[in-house]
């Protein structure tokens, strides 16, 4: 049987066609995965980032998948991309032909009984080695035909790879008393305490442990907002906030080693969650805050899409959630 286009009016109604399935397109899948993109970032530099395409490229592949569809999914100016009448309504189908795709692939690899399923973790340095690789070892011994991937990512991109389907399970760092991300379920692993890290010439270095009134003066060094989307200022300063103090000076600075290389320097302490087994690096002595009973404590949690499907990620929360116990406490 040939399909014959119709002829139609470029608007919402002159998609009928595609939601009826009467269609023969030379489009293929990256037009519609290039489209998705584009339609949530809605800037053609940062989804050619994300789809890691030259910026021309994406453009011309968009202007393709109009020129065949013959309507116009984007509204372009110099200040703003936004959608259609006619790209809005293609959106919410495009999804659906993406996720029946994926739902293909897993059919496909089902049927000839071997290929694995596969499960990506986003993971972050000793914030994770307390607890994730007995949960896998756990987890596999009744999933063997699981395939796990860990992923090193930065705090603050965890969430938004998650969001983007890059990861299934997002870890992080929150203080206690924040309100959920309403469109993720959470799980608390564990609460630990804050904890100052100072030079071993710091003036504070030979105290027991450090009152926040001790820091007001001090120049705190912070992981920069697009590392940890902004989660480790907001830490501290909520920790001074919550006994009425004045906040110190915040200096934020392009990731970890940096940071600790300042403070072994002497140009400002850090104050960071205190991980079990974690000793400070060479040069810098680790001190416990002086806490009082209202004093918020950080919690690690894990996060995951509230309309997950899958199978296997489910049973991992599940393991998470029965051995919870078992993790690592507070110190």
């Amino acid at each position: 049987m040939r399909f014959v286009r119709p002829n139609y009016v470029a608007d919402t109604n002159s998609l009928a066609w595609f939601k009826s399935g009467q269609i023969n397109l030379p489009m293929e899948l990256r037009h519609i995965r290039y489209f998705v993109v584009l339609a949530k970032e809605l800037n053609f530099r940062r989804a050619a980032e994300v789809l890691r395409v030259a910026h021309p490229s994406l453009s011309k592949q968009i202007k393709d998948l109009e020129r065949e569809l013959e309507v116009n999914l984007f509204d372009r100016t110099t200040k703003k991309v936004q959608l259609t009448k006619a790209g809005r309504v293609f959106l919410k189908h495009a999804k659906t032909v993406l996720a029946k795709t994926d739902q293909a692939v897993l059919a496909a690899r089902a049927a000839v009984g071997g290929q694995r399923d596969k499960m990506v973790l986003g993971s972050f340095g000793n914030l994770c080695s307390g607890f994730l690789p007995a949960a896998i070892s756990r987890f596999s011994l009744s999933n063997p035909r699981v395939e796990i991937t860990l992923r090193e990512i930065d705090l603050g991109q965890q969430i938004a790879q998650l969001e983007d389907k890059k990861i299934q399970i997002a870890f992080t760092i929150i203080s206690q008393g924040e309100p959920e991300i309403t469109h993720l379920d959470q799980l608390t692993m564990f609460e630990i305490d804050p904890v100052v890290m100072i030079s071993k010439v710091h003036r504070l270095a030979s105290k027991v442990s450090v009152a926040l009134t001790d820091l007001t003066n001090e120049t705190v060094l912070c992981v920069s907002d697009n590392l940890s989307g902004g989660q480790h200022a907001r830490l501290v300063k909520h920790l001074f906030e919550g006994r009425s103090l004045k906040a110190p000076r915040v200096k934020r600075v392009q990731g970890f080693d940096i940071l600790f290389a300042l403070a072994v320097g002497n140009q400002g302490v850090t104050i960071v969650p205190g991980l079990p087994n974690s000793p400070p690096p060479i040069g810098l002595v680790e001190r416990p805050l002086e806490r009082k009973p209202s004093d918020p404590k950080y919690q690690v949690r894990a996060m995951w899409l509230k309309n997950e499907t899958s199978a296997s990620v489910k049973n991992f929360i599940d393991e998470l959630k029965s051995k919870t116990s078992r993790q690592v406490g507070p110190r």
